[in-house]
């Protein structure tokens, strides 16, 4: 089965329920996650390694407090009817290296140091509190959209060496043109500009060949 009619199938039986929510055991996904997940040294969580959300248009890796054993893939419903299989297949790659990259963990442990260096600067000048305000909370902002952004980047370099990046780059395209994604967001650059920095990644990983 491929995931639109995983989707479908789970979004019809869940039709009427609470939560919102479909959680999906490793015997109702496609071989190919367990085989890519494999590939790629990412443990998803033994029970149910994908959440399906029938009207969500988006997707999310959900990192687990206890570990790999309880992470876990959200995928909307709504963003699954929008792409092709093979664009599903780049999405869940991409999610997927989220969790190899350890990207909310670094996220984290960013913002938590930019906070700081935020109060250090803020306190270090001569100005009314609520500027400092403003600036220490500047500070933090521009520094999370910043790592969230380069994280994006890398996420779809990491998954374009283990599903392709052609693969990735007609994922990327459709994502654009399916309107999933109209412009540039705190936490997403704009699709377009993932895909030049998805090409530039592919330059360098050639010269590095």
């Amino acid at each position: 089965m491929t995931w639109h009619d995983i989707v479908g199938l789970h979004v019809a039986v869940s039709t009427g329920k609470s939560g919102g929510v479909v959680p999906l055991k490793w015997s109702d996904v496609p071989d190919s996650l367990r085989a890519l997940t494999v590939r790629m040294k990412v443990a998803l969580d033994s029970t149910a390694p994908v959440e399906i959300a029938p009207s969500w248009l988006g997707a999310r890796a959900l990192v687990s407090a206890m570990g790999g054993n309880g992470n876990r893939i959200r995928l909307g419903g709504a963003l699954a009817a929008r792409l092709s299989p093979e664009a599903l297949d780049g999405v869940l790659a991409h999610e997927l290296a989220h969790l190899r990259c350890k990207h909310l963990e670094l996220l984290l442990a960013g913002c938590t140091l930019a906070a700081l260096i935020g109060i250090a600067v803020a306190l270090a000048i001569d100005v009314p509190t609520a500027a400092r305000m403003l600036l220490g909370g500047g500070i933090l902002i521009l520094s999370a959209a910043t790592l969230s952004w380069l994280a994006e980047y890398e996420a779809d370099s990491v998954a374009a060496q283990f599903v392709g990046y052609d693969l990735m780059a007609r994922t990327l395209l459709e994502l654009r043109d399916s309107g999933f994604r109209t412009r540039a967001e705190f936490t997403h650059p704009p699709d377009g500009s993932r895909v030049r920095m998805l090409h530039s990644a592919r330059r360098r990983h050639v010269r590095c060949d």
